[in-house]
């Protein structure tokens, strides 16, 4: 498997998870589980940039 495949399909499962991540802190009530989900997107968001940033070189 090479590289730009893998960061491709590693990109899209991020993407899979982060959205799941965001029904989740839309639906809870909890304060401090909606800051963790809030937090655990921004990181995800972090290294899709990374992520895009590495495919656009190649």
């Amino acid at each position: 498997m090479d590289e730009k495949l893998l960061l491709t399909y590693n990109r899209a499962s991020l993407k899979m998870v982060r959205n799941n991540l965001h029904v989740y802190a839309m639906e809870t009530t909890e304060p401090g589980a909606k800051t963790a989900y809030h937090e655990s997107m921004m990181k995800i968001d972090e290294i899709l940039e990374n992520i895009d940033k590495k495919l656009n070189q190649m």
